[in-house]
């Protein structure tokens, strides 16, 4: 198996004090020299999604030029726009848990044909996802390999980009106005009448559910305001 696709796995806190293990991020320590190639691939691919307006201009997350300040006064702006309007607004905040870990290669390889990356560079992202292994490191303790079945390496370049290209289609699932920031989801939706606004919100939701099983991830957390 090629040295690459060999990786170490090193815990980083998410929190300052942390007490189980769902609260580390697992960040894989990959070789430098492809991190190279795969800053070419991650590159060529999205000026190809760029290029063709595939990245959905709500996301906020991984791109250029963008950020979560931007998201954040995105949303503001049309809160207060519903409200001059005199319109009652359901806003959802929807937190997916273990986002990049969850991401199944098979849905993410049709994705990614579907949106035109088709023949050796098809080939490349399938090999590069495909067969990998990894084992966790914490000190001196180093565990055995394990082959990953699904899920994209943190800490890879163009995992990233992988990510975004997973949950591209979910602004479509809906008629929700969704607003994204990599894996922070808000969705919101208003209406003059608040029966009418409670009945739309519930049956959009049954379409996001729907999207969510569809690509195999589910929620952790939904907020509502």
């Amino acid at each position: 198996m090629p040295h690459w696709k060999i990786a170490q796995i090193t815990p980083i806190p998410k929190v300052p004090s942390p007490s189980s293990s769902s609260e580390y991020r697992p960040i894989s320590v990959l070789p430098v020299l492809p991190k190279l190639f795969e800053k070419v691939l991650y590159h060529r691919l999205y000026s190809c999604l760029t290029e063709h307006n595939l990245i959905d201009k709500r996301q906020y997350g991984f791109r250029e030029n963008h950020s979560t300040d931007l998201a954040i006064t995105t949303i503001y702006d049309e809160l207060l726009r519903n409200f001059d309007n005199k319109l009652i607004t359901c806003s959802l905040f929807l937190d997916l848990p273990k986002a990049f870990g969850c991401c199944d290669h098979e849905i993410l390889l049709d994705k990614v044909y579907h949106y035109g990356i088709r023949g050796v560079s098809h080939k490349l992202l399938s090999n590069f996802l495909h067969n990998r292994m990894q084992c966790t490191k914490i000190g001196a303790f180093k565990s055995s390999y394990k082959r990953i079945s699904c899920g994209v390496p943190q800490g890879s370049v163009i995992s990233p980009l992988h990510f975004l290209i997973y949950i591209i289609d979910i602004a479509k699932a809906s008629s929700f106005h969704t607003t994204l920031c990599a894996d922070d989801i808000n969705i919101h939706m208003s209406n003059s009448c608040y029966n009418v606004l409670q009945t739309t919100v519930n049956l959009e939701l049954y379409k996001i559910d729907h999207w969510l099983r569809a690509n195999k991830l589910s929620l952790r957390l939904i907020l509502c305001y």
